[in-house]
Formats: C-alpha cells, sequence, structure tokens
C-alpha cells in the first residue's frame, strides 16, 4: 500500500502551529515553571495545554480560553508570527 502524499499547504500549516506551540509555551514559561501548574491554576485541561505546546490541533474554543487564562491580548500574541 502507497503512502499517502501530504498536500504542501497542509505542511505549511503544522509549520504554522508549532511556532503558536512555541510561542504558547514560552509566554507561559514566563508566568508557571510548568503546563501543569497552569492547567490546575486556570482549570484547563493540561493534555490540551500540552498538545497546544507541541503544535498539534487543538479546537479554538481551546484556544482563545488558553490565550486569555495566560492573560495576553490576540493581536500581542499573533504580532511577529
Amino acid at each position: 500500500m502507497k503512502p499517502k502524499k501530504v498536500p504542501e499547504s497542509f505542511i505549511d500549516v503544522d509549520i504554522k502551529l508549532e511556532e503558536i506551540g512555541e510561542k504558547l509555551r514560552m509566554i507561559r514559561k514566563a508566568q508557571y515553571s510548568n503546563y501543569e501548574d497552569f492547567a490546575r491554576r486556570s482549570n484547563i485541561n493540561k493534555v490540551l495545554i500540552n498538545r497546544s505546546e507541541r503544535g498539534k490541533s487543538i479546537s479554538m474554543r481551546h484556544f482563545v480560553n488558553i490565550v486569555q487564562k495566560l492573560g495576553i491580548s490576540f493581536q500581542d500574541f499573533f504580532k511577529e508570527l
């Protein structure tokens, strides 16, 4: 069975998701020593935080919640991305 070819546009999206995840991790680390502390204090599932920081797909609802709990505006978050 031949492996499926991933469209280039999906590869670009994966790269952007990884950049977003890195930025989430950087902002979170400035406020909390680890993602488990952030999850507990923010009442967000730690698996969702971990997935988001690794650039894995999560729902927009969860993404918005994480960014809001980090206390950063979306304008500032997406600056330089």
